[in-house]
This record gives structure tokens, sequence and C-alpha cells, in this order.
């Protein structure tokens, strides 16, 4: 009896230590999907602030953080080329709290461009949703000879190696759409390599190169002030900011690139969290002046599929882009 006694408040004793540690487990757990946000969520931007993407991740960010309830803080995260921040959410935990600015340079175009990568572009993510979708636009001088897409082409093809454009590089969207358009029109181009927009407009400005395929947004301003000739398009429909400018389609037919950028998340996002994303960026696009902003800086705001159309579709995209560098026979960097 007396060795009953002396157990029983030590039983006592270990129950009431259970339960306030399961009660502690408890609320250190993370929220599951049904309570999610219930913290601040981070977008990652894997390029330097200032430019389209960070413009857009930060409307993109105060939207979705006031229809959440809970900020969402942009981070820029630049280097190699948007890989370093990309690399960073690839390894975040899947919980919904740190998002990625996704782009067609990192996630369609460069792996195709490269002779290794240091991750799968779609596998390693969860793709929730595409926000904008945007033309690149080539362009001339305002004195340049060129008034047309099939004036550069019969220019190209009476001098080969002589006609010359400008881009970021190897692995850079101008270099490959400007290589597509040589392959499309049966011409040799003169590939100038530069290290951003800016010197390569001031060389094209200067009679220095003969012509530049950029993202819309880039020379804008420029085309705006007349000192820049926008040629073409090359988004299959004309862009509703400069319609009077044909799209590249309309002189070769089938032509088509589209810049886009898109959120994801780490691989193995819980579905409940990428649906419940996806469906308030589809309600941040259809508010008239969200989609005016972006319109006004060249740009069209887009979210009309699941995560599962969005992963299909850049899969298609990766693809195509793929199937072109082979059949031009693009030499792959390191």
């Amino acid at each position: 009896m007396t060795l009953s006694i002396r157990k029983c408040p030590v039983t006592m004793l270990a129950a009431f230590a259970c339960a306030a540690m399961l009660h502690a487990a408890a609320s250190a757990a993370p929220a599951g999907p049904a309570d999610y946000p219930t913290r601040p969520i981070r977008l990652v931007v894997p390029w330097t602030a200032a430019g389209t993407t960070d413009l857009v991740a930060r409307s993109v960010a105060e939207r979705l953080g006031a229809r959440l309830g809970q900020p969402v803080v942009v981070e820029n995260r630049p280097g190699a080329t948007g890989l370093i921040g990309t690399q960073q959410v690839a390894q975040a935990a899947p919980d919904g709290y740190t998002l990625l600015l996704m782009s067609a340079t990192v996630h369609t175009v460069s792996p195709n461009l490269k002779k290794s990568f240091p991750l799968d572009p779609i596998d390693d993510f969860t793709p929730i949703s595409q926000v904008v979708s945007f033309p690149y636009v080539m362009v001339v001088p305002a004195n340049s000879p060129y008034h047309s897409v099939a004036d550069v082409a019969e220019a190209a093809r009476k001098a080969p190696g002589k006609v010359s454009y400008g881009s970021f590089g190897l692995s850079s969207s101008p270099f490959l759409i400007s290589e597509l358009f040589a392959l499309s029109t049966d011409t040799k181009l003169l590939h100038v390599p530069y290290k951003g927009a800016a010197p390569a407009i001031q060389d094209l400005l200067g009679g220095y190169i003969s012509f530049f395929i950029d993202s819309l947004p880039s020379p804008l301003g420029q085309i705006r002030g007349g000192q820049l000739r926008a040629l073409s398009v090359t988004t299959p429909q004309r862009a509703p900011i400069l319609p009077q400018v044909p799209t590249m389609a309309e002189t070769i037919p089938g032509f088509e690139a589209i810049a886009w950028i898109g959120i994801g998340a780490p691989a193995n996002l819980p579905a409940p969290i990428a649906d419940r994303l996806n469906r308030e960026l589809q309600a941040i696009a259809a508010e008239p002046a969200y989609a005016q902003k972006l319109r006004d800086m060249g740009l069209e705001a887009v979210s009309n599929k699941s995560p599962a159309e969005f992963r299909s579709w850049l899969q298609a995209q990766k693809q195509y882009w793929g199937d072109f560098v082979q059949k031009a026979d693009i030499p792959l960097s390191e």
C-alpha cells in the first residue's frame, strides 16, 4: 500500500508532463493547408530590383497579400542568370511560405542552351500560375532603311553575315529568337553580344548593330519617344499597346516567341495550397486597374490555367525551344 501511494504522485506528474508536451508540440506544429496562411510569405525574385520582373512581383505581392490576409514580402536574390534565387526556392520547404517568380529565361529557354543545368526547371517546382504574358519586339533606329521584317530578311539575303543583331549572350532569349528569325528566313546574321539591354540599345541607336529583339517593356520608352521603330512583335496576336505593329507571324507563318512570368513554389506543395494561390491569382488578374497598370508597361495580365495546366504548358514551351535549338544546331554553353 505504501509503495502504491509513493507511485501515485509520480504517475500523476508524468501524465501532466506528457499532456504539457503534447500541447506544446501541437502549438509548434506548422499549420495545415486548411489554416494557410498564418504568417508572412516570401516571394523570391531571382533578378535585380527595378526591372520588369521585379515590378510585376511587387504588384502581384501587394494584391496577393491583401487577399490572403498575410504580407507577401518580395526578396531579390539575383545572380547566375536567375539561378541563385531559383535554386534557393527549390531547396525550401514546400509549405506555401516560400514562392518563386518564374520566367521563360530560367524555366523554358536557358535549360535548352546549356550542356548541364543544376536543377530540373519544372519538376523541382510546383508551378502555380502564369501571371503575365508579353511579346518580344524587333526594333531598329528611327532612321533605319528597314521598315518591315521583310526588309531585314531581304538585306540579310543580299549580304550574308552583314546584318547584325544584339543579344545578352548565347543563353539569352534575344539570341535565341534572333537565330529563330535567321532560320525561318534562311539567312545568316552577325551576332553581337552585350551585357544588358541598355548598351545594346545604345549601340542600336548609334548604328553599330542593325536590329535588336528584346522583351517589349525594355525598348518601349524609345518606341514611344520615336527614337526606335518597332517592326514586329513575336506573340500570335498584336500587342494591345502597339496595335499598329504587325506580328512576326504575319510575315513568317508560325513564328512565335512568348515571354511570360509566373508564380511557383518548391516541389510537392500540397494541392489545396497550390489551388488556393491559383484562385487568388486568377482573381487578381481579373482586376481592371491591375490589368491596365500592366498593359501600360507592355504586359498582359494572365491567369487562365490550373496548376496542372500551367505545368503542362511549361513542358510544351520547354520542348518547343529544345526542338528549335537542335534544328538550328545552336552550340550549347557550359
